[in-house]
């Protein structure tokens, strides 16, 4: 690879210190630095090691009002945009959001670039009205049946529809799985799965790990769906035996090498990580950190918010103070720290969404592109609000606002946790 005259190992040192945005623009300078940043194993997995993450969140049944809490940012509060439609997150792998915006849409905040899906050929997806009009036909509280999956060599992604039907034997169910694939084709894999009868639990959403997309049964099993092999199983696995215990708020989530669960309670909270899944499937414990922030009996509300291996986060509203409080726990300094703040009118419906800027994630697939130089910042006393300064379509101007916010989380910021 030309690398202008210097050694490879101090040629790679200077892109690692590139921020995400700075290696956009590399890529696009020479075809060789391309083919190197964007096909090289070693250097994706070195560099995105180094890349900061942090928070998006929304209402889970979609809002305007968008916030993002950049991990090591003590001035996150004030990441919070307006959004001219409402919106829903219901998916971020690898740099890739999956929204809802009056229609499903994938996009690369990093890249500025986007696809708004075609789900007028799916099964699952779409439903002609009786004067003719074709919907979108998934049931808010069904909006987990969706999920995100990018290859982790391709980096190209694909969208998951599950779909649950009932067997003759009232104690089975059945599971179907519909792909789409980037080109908008619609495809009902021929592969099935028959189990022992239980539920998705509504408000834990799917979890992208190993190739695969997994989701969380009431019963405490896992369902797992591989979109590019097909294959589907079930990990019979138990739910720890504390959650069964004590009223414990709970999160299903993965990290770069393990599905792991959180258990927490007003005093402890308890990490575990799956082990044995092909053969005999356990939750093993990993770590149990004290529970620091949810001593005050002011507390209205408060559950676990996120986990990615290196932070934990939780949030919590108070009775009779305006906002709440987003806390997060760095397991490398063993310590918590505020990472921003709720507003006072959000329910107990808000998820949360680790996100890391990728550059990599399906640069052809994603082929149409936003431009948010054309957006301007406005702040007063009271909020900062984006102003766009062209007329443009509302879905646009929604996207713009999304991909300027997340130009929040960058992996150059010291921690300046307080």
């Amino acid at each position: 690879m030309e690398t202008l005259g210097l050694p490879l190992p101090l040629f790679e040192k200077i892109l690692f210190r590139l921020d995400p945005i700075s290696l956009v623009m590399m890529k696009c300078t020479r075809r060789s630095f391309n083919s190197h940043i964007s096909e090289d194993p070693y250097f994706k997995s070195k560099y995105l090691s180094g890349v900061r993450s942090g928070l998006l969140h929304i209402s889970s049944f979609g809002s305007k009002n968008l916030f993002c809490n950049p991990f090591g940012d003590s001035s996150s509060s004030r990441h919070h945009d307006f959004l001219d439609i409402t919106t829903r997150i219901l998916g971020s792998c690898s740099g890739l959001l999956l929204l809802f915006i009056d229609g499903l849409c994938v996009a690369n905040p990093l890249t500025k670039r986007y696809r708004f899906l075609n789900y007028s050929k799916s099964m699952f997806l779409s439903r002609v009205d009786r004067w003719g009009i074709l919907n979108f036909d998934l049931p808010s509280e069904k909006m987990n049946r969706l999920g995100l999956a990018v290859d982790q060599i391709t980096q190209r992604f694909k969208v998951v529809c599950m779909n649950e039907t009932e067997t003759s034997d009232p104690d089975e169910t059945m599971y179907q799985f519909e792909i789409l694939t980037g080109d908008s084709c619609w495809r009902l894999s021929a592969t099935t799965i028959t189990c022992s009868a239980s539920v998705l639990i509504m408000d834990k959403k799917p979890v992208y790990f190993d190739g695969s997309v997994h989701w969380l049964r009431k019963d405490g099993s896992i369902l797992s769906f591989n979109p590019e092999t097909e294959q589907a199983r079930l990990i019979p696995i138990k739910f720890p035996l504390e959650l069964c215990a004590v009223a414990n708020k709970f999160l299903f989530s993965a990290t770069e090498k393990e599905l792991a669960f959180i258990s927490a309670t007003e005093d402890l909270i308890t990490v575990y990580a799956l082990e044995n899944a092909l053969i005999n499937p356990k939750w093993a414990l990993v770590k149990q950190i004290k529970n620091g922030v949810s001593e005050n009996k002011k507390i209205r509300y408060w559950n676990v918010a996120a986990y990615d291996g290196k932070y934990l986060v939780l949030w919590e509203m108070y009775k009779d103070i305006y906002n709440g409080v987003v806390h997060g726990y760095d397991l490398r300094a063993n310590k918590w720290g505020v990472l921003g703040s709720v507003p006072s009118w959000c329910d107990c419906s808000h998820s949360f969404y680790n996100f890391t800027p990728s550059p990599f994630s399906s640069t052809i697939e994603l082929n149409k592109k936003v431009d948010v130089r054309m957006i301007t910042t406005v702040r007063d006393d009271y909020n900062v609000r984006m102003i766009t300064m062209v007329r443009d379509d509302k879905h646009i101007s929604t996207l713009k606002k999304i991909m300027k916010l997340t130009d929040e989380i960058s992996p150059c910021a010291k921690s300046r946790w307080h």
